[in-house]
C-alpha cells in the first residue's frame, strides 16, 4: 500500500471575477514544491477533480485535463475552487480555505470588463459555440456576439448566479480558514495567505 502523501492542499474561494486564477499562481509561486489545479480546467467533469485530489493525498500522480500534464503530489498543492468545501466530497480535501471576499458589484463588473477586452476573434468564438444556441443565429458579427455574450452573462447574473453567490458568501465566511479583502491588490493578498501559512507552521 503506499503511503499517505503529506500534500498540504491550498484551497483559494470566491466569486466569478474575484481573482482567484491570478491569486493561485501568485501563491503557489512563492511556495516550494508547489503544484496548481483549475476548477475551470475540469469543466464538465467536475466529479474527477476531486478524484484526483482524493488520488493526490494516497500518494499517487494524477493526469490533468489540462494538456494531460502529469502532476506528482508535492509538498503544497494550492487548488482554485470557486465553492470552497460545499462541493461533494471536498470538504476533507481542502486543508486551508482561503475566501477571497468582494462585493458582488465588482466582481461582476470584473467579469464583463474581461469579456471586453478579450473580445477577440480566437476568446470570444468558442465562447460563443457554447452559448450561442440560446439566441438568434443572425448574430454573428463580433460586435453582435459581444454583446449578446454580455446579454446572457447579464440574465445569469439576475436569474440564478446572484443567488448561488450569495449562498456561497454566506456558507465561506463561516466555513473559510481565511478572509481576506478581495480590494487589495494581488500581491498585498499573496503576502497576507504567505504570512498566515508561516503562522500555521509555527
Amino acid at each position: 500500500m503506499a503511503e499517505k502523501s503529506k500534500i498540504f492542499i491550498i484551497g483559494i474561494a470566491g466569486p466569478s471575477g474575484s481573482g482567484k486564477s491570478t491569486l493561485v499562481k501568485k501563491v503557489a509561486a512563492l511556495l516550494e514544491d508547489s503544484e496548481t489545479l483549475f476548477y475551470d480546467d475540469y469543466n464538465p467533469y467536475y466529479d474527477k477533480l476531486t478524484e484526483d485530489l482524493g488520488e493526490l493525498r494516497k500518494g499517487h500522480a494524477i493526469t490533468y485535463p489540462e494538456k494531460n500534464r502529469v502532476i506528482q503530489p508535492g509538498k503544497y498543492l494550492v487548488l482554485e475552487e470557486p465553492t470552497g468545501r460545499q462541493r461533494k466530497d471536498m470538504k476533507d480535501k481542502i486543508d486551508f480555505l482561503v475566501y477571497i471576499n468582494i462585493p458582488l458589484e465588482v466582481s461582476f463588473a470584473r467579469v464583463l470588463l474581461r469579456s471586453i477586452e478579450q473580445a477577440d476573434d480566437n476568446s470570444i468564438n468558442p465562447f460563443f459555440e457554447r452559448i450561442g444556441q440560446q439566441f438568434n443565429p443572425r448574430f454573428s458579427e463580433k460586435p453582435s456576439k459581444l454583446m449578446h455574450i454580455m446579454h446572457w452573462q447579464l440574465k445569469m447574473y439576475l436569474e440564478e448566479h446572484r443567488e448561488i453567490y450569495l449562498k456561497d458568501h454566506k456558507f465561506n465566511l463561516n466555513d473559510a480558514d481565511f478572509i481576506v479583502d478581495g480590494m487589495k491588490s494581488k500581491d498585498e493578498l499573496t503576502t497576507e495567505i504567505i504570512e498566515k501559512l508561516n503562522e500555521k507552521k509555527q
